[in-house]
């Protein structure tokens, strides 16, 4: 417990040492006790070692975090599940913190408990105005800082960063009239709600109003997510693409299934072996054994996928209904996407269905 003489230096110290460079909400002993209100876990639990310090991160760390981050009691249990999946060593968090690269954890919000925890899956999403959103995505990174010790310039390394590195959580649109919702794809029952983490890109929009076909549409969408200057164009893992509803419904009422987006984009989204070379990104070791698995290393038209698999593409439908704006999301490939359920009582639990980590 830190104590201080007056509100004014408490307020200075925290935005100095334990922000993100934003203002904070100063995480006093009542605050921090309405916040652990909102989960039935003790207050002492520990939910693992963050990297890189490998300090043992306690569901009371969470709440002081999350009393900072802005984030109200009911979000609690949504920010739990994300951060029981990044503390999974298979999401490789140290290499998150640590790597040159942008990697920010996206997280995918989708079930019923979303809206009833404040969270917004309508219009301007991945923009401001929406606290839940924010705060969620907020107090991942807080965490990651305060207790992991990822500190810009010290042991975060990123050249550039992105501002998805401040937040980057959305929530899934359950009335868009089209597939079951991720958590449902994912094995979930229809009560229950799944938290997706991955490593992830800041995103980039797909702004497309004239296609009226999933094929163009989805050759459109493909071109984006094949752009050489990602690092899935030289090593093919996983992506995430958040379809608005009005692309969402295109592709719906054509009779395609989330899995038939999954194997058009795996094809589609693709480099000519020619075209990776010229840009650079070919390695003389490594390139040609897993352009093998595609064709002829030695044959410039060979294409190489932005996707390992088809399934390594998660889909998810969320924002407005006022345009054709989605948004390509690739990731940063030394990192598993996982997810997590909250069952309808607002217990959260390991995944029932996870295909090798993954999630789809």
């Amino acid at each position: 417990m830190l104590e201080f003489t007056d509100e004014a230096q408490a307020y200075d110290e925290f935005v100095a040492r334990f922000s993100d460079g934003l203002p904070v909400v100063l995480p006093t002993e009542p605050r921090v006790r309405a916040m652990l209100a909102g989960t039935r876990e003790a207050p002492e639990e520990e939910l693992g070692h963050v990297a890189p310090s490998g300090n043992v991160l306690t569901v009371k760390d969470v709440a002081v975090n999350a009393v900072m981050a802005g984030a109200e009691p009911r979000q609690l249990r949504i920010i739990l599940a994300a951060l029981e999946a990044l503390l999974d060593e298979r999401f490789n968090l140290n290499g998150v913190q640590s790597t040159t690269h942008c990697a920010t954890p996206l997280v995918i919000v989708s079930g019923p408990f979303a809206a009833e925890a404040g969270l917004v899956a309508g219009g301007n999403v991945l923009g401001n105005g929406n606290r839940g959103n924010l705060a969620v995505g907020r107090t991942l990174r807080l965490v990651m800082t305060n207790v992991g010790g990822g500190r810009p310039r010290e042991t975060d390394m990123a050249a550039q960063g992105t501002p998805a590195k401040i937040s980057f959580c959305v929530a899934e649109r359950l009335d868009a009239g089209v597939w079951p919702n991720l958590a449902q794809r994912q094995g979930g029952a229809p009560g229950e709600t799944s938290v997706t983490v991955m490593a992830a890109d800041g995103p980039v929009t797909v702004s497309d109003h004239r296609s009226a076909t999933p094929e163009r549409l989805l050759r459109n969408i493909a071109t984006t997510f094949a752009h050489v200057g990602s690092l899935n164009a030289a090593l093919p893992t996983q992506a995430a693409l958040l379809l608005a509803p009005q692309h969402a419904r295109i592709i719906f009422r054509a009779g395609w299934s989330v899995a038939d987006v999954q194997r058009f984009l795996f094809e589609s989204a693709r480099n000519p072996v020619a075209r990776l070379r010229e840009a650079g990104e070919w390695d003389p070791a490594l390139s040609p054994q897993f352009v093998a698995r595609y064709g002829d290393p030695d044959d410039g038209r060979t294409a190489v996928p932005v996707l390992d698999a088809p399934e390594r593409l998660i889909v998810a439908v969320t924002g407005g209904d006022t345009g054709g704006f989605s948004s390509v999301v690739t990731s940063w490939p030394a990192s598993v996407p996982l997810h997590r359920f909250i069952d309808a009582d607002g217990s959260y639990s390991v995944p029932r269905a996870e295909r090798e980590g993954v999630a789809p």
